[in-house]
């Protein structure tokens, strides 16, 4: 079976199967809407980082452990959302979310005892929302052109229903990657809005090649339209393809998950690496899984 799947040479009714596709599609719609609503209906957490909710981080240099880490961040003080260390340092940082004046400063004092260190020697700083949210704007702004062109660009190549089809596998992608943060209950950072920006490339070049592979294969059998054979076949043929790409393109970031938290560091680069890794193969699966079901419509209309 592997051996008939790496050689292309699988005989599998995507186009019986498409039905039950369709329907996993809106089941899975259904669910993430409903993740959705539950997070902004406080059911579920919507974890945001300071960079967006605003809040107080404190930076000092001094020797620690990974017990003493535990205990700061379940103090009951302060809700301190992460921490970022330093290799080679001692230098670490607590980030916090926004409180009242005394909350900060006893928050500083237990700080200061637990490490044994002057709270002169403790940066404090207070961090406002405008960076998350300057980066959100930018990121809808981006998002919107980014899908105006795709809109012109597949229409333009191939049909405007086909432009249709990319636009729900990634709407699927982003819903898949978002709820799995919401459930849980991963912490959003600016970092993480620009990875699911990043997403879309990807879900959108395994979708396109599938495009591009149906229309090359009408071209040779002289088709104008496409037909349940040709369906078949192309999906056939670059279902192997498909999956080794995602497998080459996991590795790497798989990598940088494991190491950032074997090594105990953490930041921007996790934060962007972890979106991508759900995303990637969440691509892989919709240019497959969820175009399947809407080109077999084409076919029948």
């Amino acid at each position: 079976m592997f051996k008939n799947l790496f050689l292309g040479n699988t005989k599998v009714d995507f186009y019986k199967k498409s039905k039950v596709f369709y329907r996993v599609f809106i089941i899975e719609i259904i669910l993430f809407i409903a993740i959705i609503i539950m997070a902004f209906s406080n059911i579920l957490d919507l974890n945001l980082s300071v960079d967006f909710t605003g809040g107080t981080t404190y930076q000092f240099e001094t020797e620690y452990s990974s017990e003493d880490i535990s205990d700061v961040m379940n103090s009951n003080i302060l809700e301190v959302s992460r921490y970022q260390t330093f290799e080679n340092s001692n230098s670490i940082i607590f980030r916090a979310t926004e409180a009242s004046s005394d909350e900060e400063a006893q928050f500083l004092d237990y700080l200061s005892n637990k490490f044994n260190i002057p709270d002169a020697e403790i940066e404090f700083q207070r961090v406002g929302p405008t960076f998350g949210q300057e980066i959100t704007q930018k990121g809808l702004r981006a998002l919107i052109i980014f899908l105006s062109f795709i809109v012109i660009l597949i229409t333009y190549r191939y049909e405007f229903r086909y432009s249709l089809i990319a636009l729900a596998a990634l709407v699927h992608d982003l819903l898949l990657c978002f709820s799995i943060y919401l459930l849980l209950n991963l912490e959003i950072t600016p970092s993480t809005v620009i990875a699911l920006l990043t997403i879309l490339g990807y879900s959108l070049y395994d979708t396109v090649i599938l495009f591009d592979k149906l229309n090359d294969a009408r071209k040779v059998k002289k088709q104008n339209n496409l037909n349940i054979e040709t369906l078949n076949s192309t999906f056939n043929e670059v279902l192997m393809r498909s999956i080794n790409t995602s497998i080459t393109s996991v590795i790497p970031i798989a990598s940088i998950l494991f190491i950032g938290n074997y090594l105990g560091l953490s930041g921007a680069l996790t934060d962007f690496a972890l979106p991508l890794f759900i995303g990637i193969m969440s691509g892989t699966y919709s240019s497959i899984f969820v175009t399947i079901p809407f080109l077999s419509k084409i076919i029948k209309n």
